[in-house]
C-alpha cells in the first residue's frame, strides 16, 4: 500500500526566529486532498552527560509552553549549519560549564513527527571536566549531576516527561 503524501503547494503564514509555520495542500494516496500545518525547525543537538561516579548532569529549566520547571538534559539549536556534535560541545560547555573528553553519537529522534521536522541528535558524554557555564541572553537554568539509578526511578514513575531526555537514556540503556 502506498503511504506517501504529494506536496501540492505549501504557504509560509509565520517567520520567527526559531520556528516557521507552513500550510501545505497535500494529495493523499487515496487520491484526496488535505492540509498539513508543519512547523519547520533547525536542527538540535541533546547530550547525556555521564561522569565517572554514573552520575547524570541534568538541568531544571521553566518551559514557557507548559508552564513548568523540566528536568532534562543539556541541548540546543545548530547554528546554521553547524555539525550537530559541535552543537552538542558548545550546549554541554554554555549550559554546565562541562567539557567531554569523549563524545558518542547515541542516535537521533523526531521528537514530534505529526506536525514538525525537528531533529534532535542525541550524544553521549564521558570524561568530563569542568570549565564555565556561559548561559545565552535570557536563558535561565540549574543544573546538578543525579545518581543513574535515582534518574532512572524517576523515569519509572513518570517524573521525567522530557522526550530528549527519555529518548537519550533508552539508547544509553540499549548500548549497556
Amino acid at each position: 500500500m502506498e503511504l506517501k503524501e504529494k506536496k501540492l503547494s505549501s504557504k509560509e503564514i509565520y517567520r520567527g526566529r526559531i520556528i516557521n509555520l507552513f500550510v501545505d495542500d497535500v494529495l493523499l494516496p487515496n487520491g484526496k486532498e488535505s492540509k498539513r500545518e508543519v512547523v519547520r525547525h533547525c536542527k538540535a543537538s541533546a547530550v547525556l552527560a555521564v561522569n565517572d561516579r554514573n552520575e547524570v548532569l541534568l538541568e531544571r529549566q521553566y518551559r514557557y509552553p507548559y508552564d513548568e520547571v523540566l528536568t532534562e538534559i543539556p541541548a540546543g539549536k545548530c547554528d546554521g549549519d553547524e555539525d550537530p556534535l559541535d552543537t552538542a560541545k558548545r550546549e554541554l560547555e554554555e549550559e554546565t560549564g562541562y567539557r567531554a573528553e569523549e563524545m558518542t553519537y547515541l542516535g537521533k529522534i523526531y521528537p514530534t513527527c505529526a506536525y514538525t521536522d525537528e531533529v534532535i541528535y542525541l550524544y553521549l558524554a564521558k570524561g568530563l571536566t569542568k570549565t564555565h557555564q556561559h548561559l545565552d541572553e535570557g536563558e535561565s537554568l540549574d543544573y546538578s549531576f543525579v545518581p543513574m539509578e535515582e534518574l532512572l526511578q524517576d523515569l519509572r514513575e513518570g517524573r521525567i516527561p522530557d522526550a530528549k531526555t527519555l529518548s537519550a537514556l533508552a539508547f544509553y540503556q540499549n548500548r549497556k
